[in-house]
């Protein structure tokens, strides 16, 4: 069974007033982007500058974390390595 956590990442405007572009950024440095409805994004860690998206965990070992994006990004992929610093669990 997957766990869920929340995935620090950097949010644009999307094409439409209710969408983000969102991008994160690869633990390889690759950037992932995709578009999303903008109130499947909140905080990361309660602060405002900061924001998160909702993942699921597929693995991690401490220093990074491999997750399942929950939309496909532009660059072909619904699955991420990220660093372990970038998640939250709530």
């Amino acid at each position: 069974m997957s766990h869920q956590a929340w995935l620090r990442c950097d949010v644009k405007p999307g094409m439409f007033d209710d969408e983000v572009a969102i991008c994160i950024t690869t633990t390889d440095g690759n950037v992932l982007s995709f578009f999303i409805p903008s109130d499947f994004v909140r905080s990361f860690g309660g602060r405002p500058e900061e924001k998160a998206i909702a993942v699921d965990i597929v693995d991690r070992n401490g220093q990074i974390g491999v997750v399942s994006l929950p939309r496909r990004s532009f660059e072909g992929s619904t699955v991420a390595t990220v660093p372990d610093h970038a998640l939250r669990f709530a």
